[in-house]
C-alpha cells in the first residue's frame, strides 16, 4: 500500500472519527440558574417609562425624579435629542421613516382601549377537559400567525408590581389574578433584520408587533367569549415580564443580550403574552445549550456600538445568574440611530435563516457541547468579517479601536 493511500485512508478516519464526536450527545444543557429570590419589578424603573410617559412638568415627572435625582440629567440631554425615526437621527428618511411610526400608532390606539370594559355578555364558563382547550387555544393561535406558542402557571413574581409606562393610572399596584399564561412570539424576517440599524429593521420591528399584538387581542377575546377572565399583554401595554414568562413557557432561553433566544429563530421574535383564569397544560422550559454558547460567544457584546451587553461573566441581578445589559446606554444609541438599533439581534449565530443547513448545524448544536465550540469559530470565520464591514460602514469601529 503507497504512502500517499495510507494517508487517504487515514485523513478519511479521522474525519469520520471527528464527525462522529460532534454527532454524539456529549452535553452541558444548563438551564438558567436563579440562586436568590426574585422580587417584582416596577414598571416604572424601565426605562422607556420615563420617555413614553413621564411628561416634562407633570406631576407624575416631578415625583419620579424627586426620587431618582440620579437620573435627572441624563434623560435631560437624552430628550433634547430627537427620537426614533425623526428628522436629525442618523437613518432619517421622510419617505421611509413614517413605515414604523405609522405601523407605532396603530399599536397605540389598540393599547388605549385594551382595558376597556369588554362588551361581551357574561356566559357561564365552557367547562373543557384542560388538554383539549390547550390544544384549541395553540391551534387557533398558529392559525392567526404565531410561530411559537407555549404555556406556563403565571410565576407572580413576573407581573409588574405597579403601573408605569403602560396605560392606566400610573404608580397604581398592579392587580393581576390569572394563574396562567399564553405566550406568543412570531418570526421577524431575516433579511430585514439584516439591514440593522438602519430603518427597515424598525420597520420589521413595528409589523412583527403589530401582527403579535393582533393575535394577542384576538386569543385573549376568543377566551372572554368562553367565559373566562383573559387579558392581552402587547408592546406598550405589559402588565407581566416577557422574556422570564417565555422562558418559563418552553418558548426558549434568556442569551447574553438579554433577549429571548428560541430554538427556531433565534432572537428573531417579537412576543405577546395572553394572562387568563381559563386551566391550560403547562408547558416545560426548554434547555438547548444557550446558557454554554453564549458564555463562548461574545458578538452581541462585542458588536454593540454602545457597550451597553455585558462581555464577562454572568452576575446575580434581582435573584437571577445572568448578564445584565445597560438600559440606559442601549436606549441613548436607540435615539443616536433612530431605530431600534438590533446589532445584537443580527450578529446572534442563532439567528441564521431557517435553511436545511442551519437547520442540521441547530440540532448538532443542541446535543453536542464540543459541536458548539466548533460551531462558533466557524461563524465567526464565515460572518462576522461581514458583519464587522457593514457595521463599520456606520462609523463605528469596536470596543478595541
Amino acid at each position: 500500500m503507497s504512502i500517499l493511500l495510507l494517508t487517504g485512508y487515514c485523513i478519511l478516519i479521522i474525519i469520520f472519527l471527528a464527525a462522529l464526536i460532534l454527532l454524539l450527545p456529549i452535553n452541558k444543557c444548563e438551564p438558567l440558574n436563579i440562586p436568590g429570590t426574585i422580587n417584582r419589578i416596577d414598571e416604572r424603573e424601565a426605562i422607556f417609562h420615563r420617555f413614553y410617559r413621564l411628561i416634562p412638568g407633570s406631576s407624575e415627572f416631578k415625583t419620579y425624579y424627586r426620587a431618582h435625582p440620579e437620573k435627572l440629567e441624563h434623560d435631560r440631554r437624552l430628550r433634547e435629542m430627537p427620537d426614533l425615526a425623526e428628522p436629525g437621527t442618523s437613518f432619517f428618511s421622510s419617505l421611509s421613516s413614517p413605515y414604523p411610526l405609522s405601523v407605532f400608532d396603530l399599536i397605540e390606539k389598540i393599547n388605549q382601549n385594551l382595558d376597556a370594559q369588554e362588551n361581551v355578555k357574561t356566559v357561564k364558563p365552557v367547562h373543557v377537559e384542560a388538554t383539549n382547550m390547550t390544544n384549541r387555544i395553540k391551534g387557533f393561535a398558529r392559525y392567526l400567525g404565531a410561530d411559537c406558542i407555549g404555556m406556563t402557571r403565571l410565576n407572580p413574581k413576573f407581573i409588574y408590581s405597579h403601573i408605569g409606562r403602560s396605560p392606566g393610572q400610573w404608580g397604581a399596584p398592579v392587580d393581576l389574578d390569572h394563574p396562567y399564561a399564553v405566550v406568543l412570539a412570531v418570526e421577524m424576517n431575516h433579511q430585514m433584520t439584516g439591514t440593522a440599524p438602519e430603518l427597515p429593521a424598525l420597520t420589521e420591528t413595528a409589523v412583527r408587533y403589530l401582527n403579535v399584538t393582533g393575535i394577542a387581542v384576538i386569543l385573549s377575546r376568543y377566551i372572554q367569549r368562553l367565559g373566562y377572565k383573559a387579558r392581552a399583554h402587547v408592546d406598550g401595554n405589559y402588565r407581566v415580564l416577557c422574556v422570564p414568562v417565555a422562558v418559563d413557557a418552553g418558548i426558549g432561553e434568556l442569551g447574553r443580550h438579554g433577549l429571548l433566544i428560541t430554538p427556531q429563530f433565534g432572537s428573531r421574535v417579537r412576543l405577546a403574552v395572553v394572562t387568563t383564569d381559563m386551566p391550560l397544560i403547562p408547558d416545560s422550559p426548554v434547555s438547548f445549550g444557550v446558557q454554554d454558547f453564549c458564555s463562548i460567544c461574545r458578538k452581541c457584546a462585542d458588536f454593540c456600538p454602545s457597550n451597553a451587553i455585558n462581555s464577562q461573566k454572568k452576575q446575580v441581578v434581582n435573584g437571577v445568574e445572568k448578564w445584565q445589559t445597560d438600559q440606559e446606554a442601549c436606549y441613548s444609541q436607540w435615539r443616536h440611530f433612530g431605530t431600534d438599533c438590533g446589532i445584537c439581534i443580527r450578529v446572534c449565530p442563532y439567528s441564521h435563516p431557517n435553511s436545511p443547513f442551519h437547520n442540521t448545524i441547530r440540532r448538532i448544536i443542541r446535543r453536542n457541547m464540543l459541536a458548539r465550540r466548533l460551531a462558533f469559530y466557524l461563524d465567526s470565520f464565515f460572518y462576522s468579517r461581514n458583519s464587522s464591514s457593514r457595521i463599520e460602514s456606520f462609523g463605528w469601529h469596536g470596543k478595541d479601536q
